[in-house]
């Protein structure tokens, strides 16, 4: 028997024990924009054992242009294990999460052409697409031959090019940082060792040594990291850099010419970093802690440790006076300097903190005029630092409680970069193994929608750093050893991430020619770290329209009109509103959506400010008007598509268990008025207290449909900001005389790539009513409460048929 084969998109985290999403395809599909990577995932399973042999492309046929086959890739999705969920000092849980561990998780991209599947067991194959720069735009089809040792299974891929070119990463805007131990130490801690010689046995600079630092060159460019981390100390001893008895520095920048001009050649970069590690270290380590530490080069010639002086001595007043005059007079020479950027010391906090960054910051600047200057701020200190720094380069979650201090550095024209180091948590955006592999892709939405241009994470390869030991899970590494090729294993973060980027130039680009546009599209999907839409299906209709937009493309709606409100003429999937003002405009306005034309719920506000606006909706109606006063409102345009299905609970009255106080549903409408909550701060959703742990609740939602009808489906909307408040077990009953109600299935958790569904499919049946009952048992100090929200129900269970085998 032939494995069973379908496609994911690149959104969704697929595993050992996953079926089909309610997403799933026959065929991959793909936006993307020219000089753009796109991937999907072909998925495999079967009840024997098989093996993946290889995966055979031809070439992609357009209207006037192909794609060449070459152009298409693809790495077996291998697993990492996880001993146990992201959790931040102990107590600080991570959600919402793909999965519960320990287990294995979907976090590797293998470098092995073949790969032998287990019975019972889905493996997914990651297909990528690079769209050249010269291509030309429009429509292209090809096909993906997987050959397995039980036939060849076939796929169809359809790739729509937008006329848009992303730059290359060494021409961009955007700069995306992250650290390693590969060129030498940039830790203050030695014992974690020279990373390439530990996992790889190669000597610094042997001719193995060096093919490994150009596949990892390699690896960088067609990911978009585009800064090289160069850790001074290290590669001016490599040298020969040496102090006498005197005190007197020789400088030689052979092994850093070496290496800077290996990156620059290959087009990979078009940022350095000076890194040179100062900070307070431990009292084990610094005889006067917490005065800070300043390293230099070692009086042990040939030593990779450097020395360390306290930052205010006389012996660092030399260092100062002879390092950095010499350092800018090299890269002068060099014509380099343009690109250069320098730390002074990372997450600078406390008085001695800000003591220590502060002198040394003065230093520098002393002896080095012009220096761009760039350190993490963090905690209490971060506004201190970030004042006196070039490039503002807040921790994500300390930018996201005070966004106001950092977006002012930003007005004065410093750029802003975001920052992760195991913060923040929670259900902020970041780049942990158990976190949806979106994440990072949206985190890079959130940075054109703040006005932030770069992107700093702290560990690319820190290995040394075990995934056991690691509390929240993969922030040590987003890349793996691969020791067998004498290169790097990517990973999905790591693509997310680089997709993100891509997505960030596609916005920045329609930012040149409607900057409103742009912003509007990427916080319609974030809006902050901790709140963002974490459904996929929306977040790629956004992408399709800021694609277009950037082509120069009409957006293309599915109704417009001049008066405020509009008859979309069936039940739609409402992904926004583009609203388009005369001289003047409403300060402040509220999109409105109904099934029926009479009942009306808030789903969007509004602040005009001229020109064009566009407001995010994600949600269903047949009906939509905007509530303004004042401004002139010369026309609006509804953007989305019209269902295929009727919702046949749309607008529908229903009776309920009554709420808590504190969370109502007064009207007895938010389970079906067609709008998605976020959070109960919203009023979107209405909520059941649990006030004590062992309590329980029971609650049950009856929809009249007001006549029988076909129902195959019915989806519940799930909490979405915190899994805690979704309900232990959801069961869907049905009833023609709303007296005698049969039970047609149940559910315990979400399912999809987005995890914010219950969708329950069953054979289609006569009910003009639906009842949807809720369990909830208070287990601990989270699990307080449970919310519901949007309740939908359908004919059919819609699925895509699935690839065709030879």
């Amino acid at each position: 028997m032939r494995p069973s084969v379908w496609t994911e998109t690149s959104y969704n985290s697929v595993f050992k024990d996953s079926g089909r999403s309610p997403e799933a395809r026959a065929d991959i599909r793909l936006d993307t924009a020219k000089n753009d990577y796109e991937a999907a995932q072909i998925v495999l399973r079967a009840p024997a054992s098989f093996t993946v042999n290889k995966v055979d492309f031809t070439p992609l046929i357009g209207r006037s242009d192909a794609i060449p086959a070459r152009e298409l890739s693809y790495n077996p999705v291998g697993y990492e294990y996880l001993n146990h969920n992201s959790v931040f000092g102990g107590n600080q849980d991570v959600y919402p999460t793909t999965h519960a561990a320990p287990g294995d998780f979907p976090d590797r991209l293998l470098n092995q052409k073949s790969i032998a599947v287990p019975a019972n067991q889905t493996q997914s194959l990651w297909i990528r697409v690079h769209v050249p720069a010269t291509a030309k735009g429009g429509l292209y089809a090809g096909l993906a031959t997987v050959r397995t040792t039980k036939g060849d299974l076939r796929v169809p891929i359809t790739v729509n090019a937008r006329n848009v070119v992303i730059p290359p990463a060494n021409q961009s805007e955007f700069t995306n940082v992250m650290w390693t131990n590969f060129l030498g130490l940039t830790s203050w801690d030695p014992g974690k060792g020279d990373t390439v010689k530990l996992f790889y046995g190669h000597d610094r600079y042997s001719p193995q040594w060096w093919q490994l630092i150009d596949n990892w060159a390699d690896l960088m460019k067609q990911n978009r990291q585009n800064s090289l981390q160069l850790p001074l100390i290290n590669l001016l001893t490599d040298g020969g850099s040496s102090v006498d008895a005197a005190g007197k520095y020789t400088f030689n920048f052979s092994r850093f010419d070496q290496v800077v001009q290996r990156f620059v050649d290959k087009g990979t970069v078009d940022r350095l970093e000076g890194f040179t590690g100062a900070g307070s270290q431990n009292e084990a380590r610094n005889p006067v802690y917490p005065k800070w530490l300043i390293e230099v080069t070692p009086k042990n010639t040939g030593s990779q440790i450097p020395d360390y002086l306290p930052w205010d001595s006389p012996e660092a007043d030399s260092w100062y006076s002879q390092f950095y005059p010499a350092l800018k007079a090299h890269l002068d020479a060099k014509g380099w300097t343009s690109m250069y950027w320098m730390h002074v010391g990372d997450e600078a906090n406390g008085p001695a903190g800000e003591e220590g960054w502060t002198g040394i910051e003065a230093q520098l600047r002393k002896y080095f005029p012009g220096v761009k200057i760039g350190d993490t701020s963090v905690n209490g200190s971060g506004p201190l630092i970030a004042r006196n720094s070039d490039i503002v380069i807040p921790n994500l979650f300390n930018y996201t409680l005070d966004p106001g201090t950092y977006d002012a550095e930003r007005a004065k024209g410093k750029p802003l970069w975001f920052y992760n180091c195991n913060i923040p948590v929670g259900n902020h955006l970041n780049r942990f193994v158990d976190q949806p592999e979106w994440s990072q892709r949206q985190t890079m939405w959130l940075a054109y929608g703040r006005g932030a241009t770069g992107y700093l994470h702290w560990a690319y390869g820190n290995w040394q750093y075990a995934m056991d030991d690691q509390d929240v899970k993969g922030d040590g590494y987003i890349v793996r050893p691969d020791v067998a090729n004498n290169t790097l294993e990517s990973s999905p973060r790591y693509e997310s991430l680089r997709d993100g980027m891509e997505d960030w130039e596609v916005l920045n680009k329609l930012g040149k020619t409607n900057p409103d546009l742009a912003h509007d599209l990427a916080t319609s999907l974030v809006q902050r770290s901790d709140k963002y839409s974490p459904d996929v299906s929306y977040m790629q209709r956004i992408r399709a329209i800021a694609l277009d937009a950037a082509a120069g493309l009409p957006i293309k709606p599915i109704a417009h009109g001049s008066q405020r409100q509009i008859d979309l003429g069936r039940q739609a999937q409402v992904d926004g509103v583009l609203l388009h003002w005369g001289s003047t405009h409403a300060d402040k306005y509220q999109v409105q959506i109904s099934f029926d034309g009479i009942k009306w719920a808030d789903v969007a506000p509004g602040t005009g400010d001229g020109g064009d606006d566009f407001v995010g909706v994600n949600s269903k109606a047949r009906y939509l008007r905007i509530d303004a006063t004042g401004g002139q409102l010369l026309d609006f345009q509804v953007i989305g598509n019209r269902l295929p299905q009727q919702n046949l609970a749309g607008g529908k009255s229903y009776e309920r268990t009554d709420p808590s106080a504190r969370f109502p549903d007064a009207n007895k409408t938010e389970a079906t008025d067609g709008v998605i909550g976020d959070d109960w701060g919203d009023g979107k959703s209405f909520g059941y207290e649990l006030l004590n742990v062992g309590d329980s609740v029971h609650p049950e939602v009856t929809i009249d449909l007001e006549h029988a009808q076909t129902v195959g489906t019915v989806r519940v909307h799930a909490y979405e900001e915190y899994p805690d408040y979704r309900p232990d077990l959801i069961t869907v009953s049905t009833s023609t005389d709303g007296t005698h109600f049969t039970e047609r299935g149940h559910l315990s958790s979400v399912n999809g790539a987005s995890h914010i569904w219950y969708d329950l499919g069953f054979a289609p049946a006569k009910a003009r009513w639906i009842r949807v009952s809720f369990d909830k048992t208070r287990t601990n100090n989270k699990n307080t409460g449970m919310f519901i929200d949007e309740i939908e129900a359908y004919q059919h269970f819609a699925q895509s048929g699935m690839a065709t085998v030879s």
